[in-house]
């Protein structure tokens, strides 16, 4: 047996018979000896369950149950686990060389009062093949901007993720973020970063996806606001985070599916639209849906100076022009179109506009992640 901390690794998995083999076999085949593997099941519909019932022999431990997600089942799988440290590894995710724990464990053994080491992770959307590497030494000010160590590349003194409660289940998505701000205040000074690509990532995931974004961006700014209250460095970046990763996808969909963001507005029978804002976002939108021969009645913006402005012969109005009923009846929807995230207060405006119920009000951020 290694000469080296017991660790336990925890696996929550949910309807995951494509990827979960990949999984249990990166942890099996490493040479790190002393590791507990525990797998959380909830309580799977698919063939995740057969799957890993072909390792029962090999695995330690094996709960299947509903449960509350995914933070729930780590919660249950801590409660389990016997080793000194625990590290989380999600179904579609994997270890990505055999002696990866071993590099974490002799690390871990140099630094005889780590609270913490973590390494990198790549992350890999499959569609496209796009891989990128994300990782770096984390401290309090990294944190700040809504970095925070990959949770498939960290070990965690299971004592401590204990006694700060483990993870706390009113986040859906950030609880990791969470947990890790409460690590971090406490024991930055042993907190320690080794500079390997410790597991791949899969793109697409509950954390990753286009259509969760949102939350992950509020749940993270709530975090954020609770621990540190004057911070305001993480809105502007996840903002522009969040838009960069949604036109990667639509320019993806476009090559590579044929599709654009007027799909979803068909299959909703809209063919005639009028655009809220008159930026270059703006105009990518109204590109896109002309060229999808859905018809642009005009762009709205509350700036005075955009007014009267023509752009490929579509003219910016006020809002208010919505107020014309003959104008109403020209349109079928509503397209918001800046990057900000200003939806909630566009509809607050046009509330007090009064519209009708058929008029529809729509991001291109929601057009995007509803391209099937």
């Amino acid at each position: 047996m290694n000469n080296g901390p017991k660790i336990s690794i925890i696996t929550a998995c949910f309807n995951t018979e494509n990827t979960i083999e990949q999984t249990i076999k990166s942890v099996l085949g490493q040479t790190y000896e002393n590791i507990e593997y525990i797998i959380i099941d909830g309580a799977s519909t698919d063939g995740t369950m057969e799957i890993v019932g072909k390792y029962m022999d090999k695995i330690d431990v094996v709960v299947s149950g509903s449960d509350k997600g995914v933070y729930d089942a780590f919660n249950k799988g801590v409660q389990i686990a016997s080793g000194k440290y625990v590290m989380f590894l999600n179904a579609d995710d994997y270890l990505l060389e055999n002696d990866v724990i071993k590099q974490l464990a002799d690390f871990i053994i140099k630094k005889n009062e780590a609270v913490c080491v973590y390494g990198d992770i790549y992350m890999i959307n499959e569609s496209t093949g796009y891989k990128t590497k994300y990782g770096q030494n984390i401290n309090l000010e990294k944190l700040k901007e809504g970095i925070m160590p990959p949770h498939p590349a960290t070990l965690l003194l299971r004592e401590v993720l204990l006694a700060l409660g483990g993870f706390d289940l009113q986040y859906r998505i950030a609880a990791d973020f969470d947990l890790m701000a409460k690590v971090l205040q406490k024991y930055e000074n042993r907190m320690y970063y080794l500079p390997i690509v410790v597991s791949m990532f899969r793109l697409g995931g509950l954390s990753s996806n286009d259509r969760t974004r949102s939350i992950v961006l509020n749940e993270t700014k709530s975090i954020l606001n609770k621990y540190f209250p004057d911070n305001r460095s993480l809105v502007n970046q996840q903002a522009h985070d969040t838009n960069e990763s949604l036109m990667k996808k639509w320019l993806e969909q476009i090559i590579f599916h044929n599709k654009s963001i007027s799909t979803p507005l068909k299959e909703k029978q809209i063919k005639s639209v009028v655009i809220f804002g008159s930026e270059e976002m703006a105009l990518l939108i109204a590109r896109d849906l002309i060229n999808s021969d859905i018809q642009i009645r005009g762009y709205l913006d509350n700036n005075e100076l955009r007014h009267g402005i023509i752009m490929n012969d579509i003219e910016v109005y006020h809002p208010e022009w919505l107020w014309d009923i003959e104008n109403i009846k020209q349109i079928d929807a509503v397209i918001f179109g800046f990057q900000g995230f200003h939806d909630e207060a566009v509809k607050k405006q046009l509330d007090t506009y009064k519209l009708k119920k058929e008029i529809q009000c729509l991001s291109w951020r929601d057009l995007v992640c509803d391209i099937n």
